[in-house]
């Protein structure tokens, strides 16, 4: 039950927002779009413009993005017990359970 109410949550967190932010344009006019648009040819020597962009323009936040999620996975992998560690805990609560019934 309280995963439905999580769902019907965010669901209507989800359609509050983007309620919320379509009723307010953008500020600004799309001075990047229209450069990269422009120019994406001539910079990056290619005639895609989705690997323009990835590859030349955002290539350093993809990079550092992937570094962080790498950081994260060993992080992860150093501060959680190993699978061993685990099955001979729970097989150990389950003695010590078993002791005291």
């Amino acid at each position: 039950m309280n995963k439905v109410w999580a769902a019907c949550w965010v669901g209507a967190l989800f359609i509050l927002v983007t309620y919320w932010t379509a009723q307010y344009p953008a500020a600004h006019p799309p001075a990047l779009y229209e450069y990269v648009v422009a120019n994406f040819e001539a910079d990056c020597g290619t005639t895609n413009a989705v690997t323009a962009i990835l590859l030349n323009y955002r290539m350093y936040d993809t990079m550092f993005e992937v570094l962080i999620l790498l950081t994260a996975i060993v992080g992860m992998k150093q501060f959680l017990p190993a699978r061993s560690e685990l099955r001979t805990t729970k097989s150990a609560a389950r003695k010590t359970g078993a002791q005291h019934e």
